[in-house]
Formats: C-alpha cells, sequence, structure tokens
C-alpha cells in the first residue's frame, strides 16, 4: 500500500521544504560544536604542556658560587697525577681583575646602577613581573627585543654566558634569577653585578673601571663619576667613555636624571652632578694585561688550559670568561697528564729545523700523541718557535680533510666488525657510476683500477675505488654513525653522510689532528674508545677535587678481534704500502697515510706498543705540498728517539685471531698443493673463510702502472688475485663485495679525482 506524503504538508509546504532549514541549523551547530571542542582540547593540551614544561625547570639554577667571584689566588699547573707531582707553571692574576667588596662601594655608585638597570631591584624577588610582562607585550606586538632583565637576571647572564635571543633561554634565566635570590641576599647579588658586568675597555668591574677611567679608587668617586660608570653597561661599546664621550655623556645624564627622578639624589646633588657632566675628564690609565709567567706555555698547556676551561664551564654551567676568571684566580691545582719526555722530542722535531724541508719554510703541521686508555702524552700546533699563549693550534683546532686515512676508522673496520668481509675478502676496485656530477669515480692516486682485490691489498694501497664500494655496501650512515657516536667526532655535518664523505674523506669540514688519534688507538687496545684527556684533575683552593678524569671508563667500539685484524691489515700498510719508510726496527706498528686533492694536506697515523700519534702536514692557507712524505718521516724521528730506551713491549691482541695462509686468486683458505699464489691473513677462529675451490688454470696478468702513487717510494704491483672471475667470499664464504662481472685493468678517466681524498 503506496503513503501519500502529501498528508503531512501544511500550508501548503512539502516535508521537505520544513525540515531542510532545520537540518541545516543542526548540521551548523555540529560544524560550531566540533570547532569548539577541538579548539579546547587543542587548547587543554597547550596548556598542560605549558605547565608541564614550567614545571621541569622550577628548579633550574647556576652551579656556581658567588663567593668564588672575589677569590684572588694563584692557581698552579702541576705535572703528574698526585700532590707530589712537578710544578712547572703558575697562573697569576693581573691589575685588570681588582674586586670591591660592597662597603667599599659608594652607595652612589650602588644606587647609579640599580636607577638605571633595575629600579625595583630591592622589591622583587628576582624578576620585575611589572618589566617582564611589558616586555613580552612589545615582544608580540612590535617584535622588539625581550628586554624587562632585572640586575639578577643580568648576573646570570653574565656568570652563564647564554645571551641568545630564545624564549626558552629568558625562561631558564627567570627560574635561575628566582632560584639565586633564595639562596643570597640583595647585598651579595648587587656587589657581585658590580665586580662581574663589563664596563667597556676591557674593565670588568667598577674598581677597574673607576682605575681605567678616572685613575682613582671606587670609593673616591662622586656621583658624576658613578653614574658615567653606570651608563656603560648597556652597550660597553658605544657607551666608553675614552672611544666616545659624547654618547658617554649623553647617558650618563640619563643616568642622573633618573637617580633624581627616583629621589636617590638631591636637586641640588643633581645640578651640580650634571655641571661637572658638561666637562667631564677622563685618565685613559694604561692597564696590564694578564699574564701567567713572562716565558710561554708549551702547546701541552695550551690544550690542557683550553680542556679545563671547557670541563669548568659544563661543571659549573658557566661562561667562557667565568671560566677564564677561575682558572687564572682560583687559586686551582691542575694536575697534568702530559710526558715531558715526549713534548721535548716532539717539540725539538718541530722546531729544530732538522726534520721538516728546510727549503719550505711556510709547510705547517700538527701533532698529537697518546696512550691507550686516553691519556694525552704530547701536542704540539704548529712549526716553529711558540712567541705566545692559547694561540691556534693546528693539532686541536683547525680542521682539515683526512683524506685516506679515514678509511680504517669509517670503512674497513666497521665492514669487518659487521662480518662483512674479512682480512683477505674480495672487493671490487672499479668505479661506481654518477659519483659525482654524473662521472664514474672516484679515481685512485694510481690512475688505475684494479678489478678484484683483497681487502690487504685494498687498504694496504689505499684504493679510493676499492673503498667507496666497501662503504656503499656497509652505507655511508653507518660510517657516519660510527664516527660520531661512537669515536665523538665533533665536526660532522648532516651533509657528511655521503660515500664521498665517509669512503675517501671529503668532509664538509674536515677533522682534527686529536679527533682522528683517538680514533685509532682503537686498533692497539683491543677495540676500546676512551676520551682523550690532558689533565688527570683539578682542586681548588680549598683542597676538593671539583674535576677528575681519572675515573673515565671505556666504550667497546668494536671487538677484540676485529681491532686485532685491522691492527695487522695496519701492519702490513706500513710494512709493504703506502706506508713504508714508516716503520721501526724491533717495533710493531701499524698506520695509515692519507693525502687529499691537489696533495693539499698529507697525513699519517700510527701506533707503536707505548703511544699512537697522529700528524698532519700542509700549509695554513691550502696549497699543493711539495713532498708529502715528511709527516711519515717526522713521525719516525719523534717515535723513534721516544722508543729508544723503552722496554720491549708487545701489542696485546685478541687471542682468537690466528694467522692462515690465504690463495690470493680468491681470497679463500688455501688449499696446499692447489694454490700457487698464497699469502698470510689474519682471522677470527671463531669465523673462518672457507677453502678455495676455484680453478687456478694460470692466465695472463697485465702490469700495474706505477703512476701517481700516494707516495712515490711506495709503489704497488699487479695484484694476483685479478683472476676476472665472479667471486663469492666474506667472513664466511658468502657474498663478497664484488658484482660478478668480468672486469680488467684499464685507464683512470683523465684526471678523474675523488670529493676530498687521492690516496
Amino acid at each position: 500500500m503506496k503513503t501519500d506524503i502529501n498528508k503531512y504538508a501544511a500550508r501548503g509546504y512539502s516535508v521537505f521544504e520544513t525540515s531542510t532549514p532545520r537540518c541545516m541549523v543542526k548540521m551548523f551547530g555540529k560544524f560550531l560544536f566540533t570547532c569548539f571542542s577541538v579548539l579546547f582540547l587543542v587548547g587543554a593540551a597547550l596548556i598542560i604542556f605549558t605547565f608541564s614544561y614550567l614545571h621541569s625547570l622550577k628548579d633550574e639554577s647556576i652551579n656556581y658560587d658567588l663567593n668564588k667571584l672575589q677569590i684572588n689566588y694563584t692557581s698552579f699547573i702541576y705535572i703528574g697525577n698526585s700532590t707530589s707531582g712537578v710544578k712547572t707553571v703558575s697562573l697569576q692574576s693581573s691589575e685588570n681583575r681588582v674586586w670591591a667588596d660592597y662597603d667599599k662601594i659608594p652607595k652612589t655608585m650602588k644606587d647609579a646602577v640599580v636607577s638605571i638597570e633595575d629600579k625595583r631591584f630591592y622589591e622583587h624577588k628576582g624578576v620585575d613581573w611589572i618589566r617582564t610582562v611589558g616586555a613580552a607585550k612589545a615582544l608580540f606586538t612590535s617584535g622588539g627585543s625581550y628586554g624587562g632583565s632585572t640586575i639578577t637576571q643580568q648576573l646570570v647572564k653574565n656568570i652563564t654566558g647564554e645571551n641568545q635571543v630564545s624564549i626558552t633561554r629568558k625562561v631558564k634565566e627567570i627560574f635561575r634569577a628566582l632560584n639565586l635570590e633564595k639562596k643570597y641576599s640583595k647585598e651579595e647579588i648587587l656587589t657581585a653585578y658590580l665586580n662581574v658586568v663589563n664596563f667597556g675597555d676591557g674593565c670588568y668591574g667598577v674598581q677597574t673601571a673607576a682605575n681605567t677611567y678616572f685613575g682613582k679608587d671606587i670609593s673616591e668617586c662622586d656621583i658624576a663619576q658613578c653614574a658615567s660608570i653606570a651608563g656603560i653597561t648597556q652597550n660597553p661599546t658605544a657607551y666608553n667613555p675614552l672611544l666616545h664621550p659624547d654618547k658617554n655623556k649623553e647617558r650618563q645624564q640619563t643616568v642622573l636624571k633618573e637617580m633624581y627622578g627616583q629621589n636617590r639624589i638631591t636637586k641640588a646633588q643633581y645640578d651640580e652632578a650634571m655641571a661637572e657632566s658638561e666637562n667631564m675628564k677622563f685618565t685613559g690609565t694604561k692597564k696590564v694585561s694578564t699574564s701567567s709567567s713572562d716565558k710561554s706555555w708549551d702547546w701541552y698547556t695550551d690544550t690542557m688550559f683550553e680542556d679545563v676551561k671547557e670541563d669548568l664551564m659544563s661543571h659549573y654551567n658557566c661562561s667562557s670568561e667565568k671560566a677564564v676568571d677561575m682558572i687564572y684566580h682560583g687559586g686551582l691545582k691542575i694536575y697534568s697528564a702530559e710526558d715531558t719526555e715526549l713534548q721535548k722530542i716532539a717539540e725539538d722535531a718541530f722546531t729544530s729545523g732538522k726534520v721538516f724541508p728546510s727549503s719550505d719554510k711556510k709547510l705547517q703541521g700538527g701533532y698529537v700523541a697518546m696512550d691507550y686508555a686516553g691519556r694525552v702524552l704530547a701536542i704540539v700546533g704548529g712549526r716553529g718557535e711558540k712567541t705566545g699563549n692559547r694561540l691556534l693550534s693546528l693539532a686541536t683546532d683547525t680542521k682539515r680533510q683526512p683524506g685516506s686515512t679515514i678509511k680504517p676508522l669509517a670503512v674497513y673496520g666497521p665492514a669487518i666488525n659487521m662480518g662483512k668481509i674479512n682480512y683477505s675478502s674480495l672487493i671490487e676496485d672499479e668505479p661506481l657510476p654518477n659519483w659525482k656530477d654524473g662521472q664514474s669515480g672516484p679515481a685512485n692516486a694510481q690512475l688505475k683500477y684494479y678489478g678484484n682485490v683483497t681487502v690487504e691489498y685494498a687498504l694496504q694501497w689505499s684504493l679510493n675505488a676499492a673503498s667507496a664500494r666497501l662503504c656503499k655496501a656497509i652505507s655511508p650512515n653507518t660510517s657516519y654513525n660510527f664516527l660520531k657516536d661512537k669515536l665523538h667526532f665533533t665536526s660532522l655535518e648532516p651533509a657528511d653522510n655521503t660515500l664521498a664523505a665517509m669512503a675517501v674523506g671529503g668532509f664538509t669540514q674536515g677533522v682534527t689532528v686529536r679527533e682522528m688519534t683517538a680514533g685509532f688507538q682503537i686498533f692497539g687496545n683491543s677495540g676500546k674508545y676512551y676520551k682523550p684527556y690532558t689533565y688527570y684533575y683539578v682542586k681548588d683552593h680549598d683542597g676538593n677535587v671539583i674535576l677528575d678524569n681519572r675515573k673515565e671508563t671505556y666504550t667497546q667500539v668494536i671487538t677484540p678481534e676485529t681491532s686485532a685484524v685491522v691492527h695487522k691489515l695496519l701492519n702490513n700498510v706500513v710494512k709493504n704500502g703506502t706506508g713504508s719508510g714508516s716503520g721501526i726496527s724491533g717495533w710493531d706498528v701499524y698506520g695509515k697515510t692519507g693525502t687529499t686533492n691537489s696533495n693539499r694536506d698529507s697525513w699519517f697515523i700510527a701506533g707503536t706498543p707505548y703511544a699512537v700519534a697522529g700528524i698532519w702536514t700542509g700549509y695554513r692557507q691550502p696549497a699543493t705540498i711539495k713532498n708529502t712524505s715528511t709527516a711519515k718521516k717526522v713521525w719516525k724521528t719523534i717515535m723513534s728517539q721516544y722508543l729508544k730506551n723503552k722496554q720491549k713491549k708487545d701489542f696485546e691482541l685478541s687471542k682468537n685471531v690466528v694467522s692462515m695462509t690465504y690463495c690470493k686468486k680468491s681470497g679463500l683458505l688455501a688449499v696446499p698443493g692447489v694454490c700457487e699464489s698464497t699469502a698470510v691473513g689474519w682471522y677470527d677462529k671463531n669465523n673462518l673463510p672457507k677453502q678455495c675451490s676455484l680453478d687456478h688454470t694460470p692466465e695472463q696478468v697485465e702490469p700495474a702502472s706505477s703512476a701517481g702513487t700516494e707516495d712515490e717510494s711506495s709503489q704497488p704491483e699487479a695484484s694476483s688475485s685479478q683472476s676476472g672471475e665472479t667471486l663469492e667470499n666474506s667472513s664466511q664464504g658468502g657474498e663478497g663485495i664484488s658484482s660478478g662481472e668480468t672486469k680488467t685493468e684499464r685507464e683512470a678517466e683523465e684526471k678523474q679525482v675523488s670529493e676530498g681524498a687521492s690516496g
């Protein structure tokens, strides 16, 4: 039965006509409710997040004792890790750092600073919320700077050195100021502020400012002079009275107006000070610069000073300036880890003129030696006589492209550790397509490719194409993370996560000699990484140990077996490869050379049982080096002399690594009487390669070219592993790093050079 819907209509309208507006209203209501609900939930989440964030910062404070600011004791450096160490350097204070006690600072000086910097200083609890809200309003309405900082907040900023423009920094500063006022009185905070703030022209503190600008003690300064000093703090350069007396006068008179307007001086005092301001004279007293002694420190002490400074900054959450001030004036006792014998030998090699080429006076170098537990033994930051303190060091400060020295760290070490290859696995030494700008590469230093070669051969002659193939197999990301996370390379950038950077050392910035040397320790100490240190520990004036490196532990970054295998591979580099000529008779030496494009950088990093050392040679402004063998020569000269009277000592390599004969043609374990061309390799006995099963029919092998090698005195011969066959070989006889195509030696494309290293 059909239903007549017309009967449901009323007053001439259909049911559809009457329900449509109602539906639209209902839908619009749902839309508004949904929007309101979403906004409510988002707002609630933001509020919860904000309160949680603020709650997490409520205990934010500075770990710095304000009472230590007034200490002015001489600090000392001792050689050795005990109180019986020999004192070598006294770090003396200078006339630029003079503390003025609260009762020695005139009331007018305090009033002048409070008037211009923080007029409600005595009322608030560290933060002036009226000024803070005003500053926040200005920020969001006109885009102005934060401003609104109280004297307490400015003191926090001066101590921590944090002055970046960010809301996070400002929030931390607020909580630090609030917590600082819970620990110290207004008098203590104001005294500290007046003694640490920058008053221009190298003056920190009102006492030094008074000495410099007026030639008198701060207690003798009148109202106008105090106002002149107080006005400098807003911009120490712009309001420096010696450089800009007119600007200082304008600021000085602003301070006086504030003092008068806040009833801190009378009308008569104001008029007198304003009159004096119009004709104020400044003395410009010459200051004595900070100096620790008449004699320059050695390069090691320079580096140790910077290490102590950085660690004090971290420990006390303070600025670089405050850490330096503590070193000079805190009465610290610093126990240096320097090996004075090796330091002298190294410095003599860099200054005598007998080791570096006398015909090339501009050739420079940097050198670092350390033991296998993190102790840095010697540092040389440049060639020639050292003529100052805290100079730029070519060993620890400058970053240079590492070239092929990066290969054991970024490629071969991780690959062996992952089980991808072993000592004699075959790698294809052929160019990769689309290496750079659409061209294949990278080129080898020899301007030849060698087809399928063993790991031993590839590393022995520093073949770039083989390294790139292997790096691609394990992925550049693996290499990048190993250097960054395991070996703590600090200069890596995300852009360095590429084949060119990881396989042949074409980094964005480069690396330091210290970083590279610390990395190579893992091939002499069973795979352990120790953070390099230059001091044992530091005591404060009261005898408390405040910094301590004696408790540092290691991180196992590769297995002892991997460490031993790479060690043996690098032995071969020194004996038979690019590092030949650097060995020391009677001693086990492992090492790796490295050069960069156009021979602008030359490296040699190598270890003996007593120390591992790295050296870089090149020019301050990169240019082609005439003789790239200098690095090896300097390294050998230093280490030979150091080991001359040392007791015989051997490396402690993993007993799980054994020597076995392998077939050069297949890279697998040799079969006696079958494999004609063999060599000795080193393997984890629990992870041995398979035995060779190839047809060993002799074939013609074209000799390799000797042109353009990394070191002209060391040139590769043709590898007998170049069979041209498809080979399968890994640490367990699985897939090797080979395409399976038939390859023969061929000339590299003309001057096709890798992005960062040539060998």
